[in-house]
């Protein structure tokens, strides 16, 4: 989960779809073997990150609002991309369930986490990130013909001083009122 830089002290906030076993584990190894510098990070899927903590009680009724209103579903990702050359990124994409996310982001972007964004939402599982072109494209190669489903049935909240060092704030399942 990367984003805009904090400000000293100020917190910010991140929503993702944690990735479980045996994908975690997997996906953990590749960026440990390659050397990526948040390497240790869990494997996820960030569905935003980065945004300035206002008001944790309204953001937590928000995201278990959404996560309530959203049905579990199976993502499949297959193969690779990339972010280059704009950020040294090497990626899963989505090749079933890119509506689903979209719409996930969207829900989650309205209300107290409503801030307009630098990029586009781009739904992805980091393969690997900072590295030099050579590991990057090591894993693009790697990876290239790998595909796996997840099944999509939680969203975790996280919250980051600026540090790095996010830590998770609660958990809502989906469809779950």
């Amino acid at each position: 989960m990367n984003g805009p830089a904090a400000r000293a002290g100020e917190e910010r906030v991140g929503v993702v779809v944690p990735i479980p076993e045996p994908h975690a584990a997997r996906l953990a190894g590749l960026r440990l073997a390659a050397g990526d510098p948040l390497g240790a990070v869990p494997p996820h899927l960030t569905l935003l990150t980065g945004l300035p903590v206002t008001d944790w009680n309204q953001i937590v009724e928000h995201v278990a609002a959404v996560a309530a209103g959203t049905e579990p579903t199976t993502l499949r990702f297959s193969g690779t991309a990339t972010f280059r050359p704009l950020t040294p990124v090497v990626y899963c994409p989505l090749s079933v369930g890119e509506r689903w996310c979209l719409k996930l982001h969207a829900a989650l972007r309205a209300g107290p986490l409503a801030a307009p964004s630098a990029y586009p939402f781009v739904p992805h599982v980091t393969l690997g990130q900072g590295l030099d072109d050579a590991a990057l494209d090591a894993l693009e190669a790697s990876q290239a013909g790998v595909t796996w489903d997840l099944h999509a049935d939680r969203v975790a909240l996280y919250g980051d001083l600026g540090d790095a060092d996010w830590k998770l704030r609660a958990t809502f399942p989906l469809g779950t009122p």
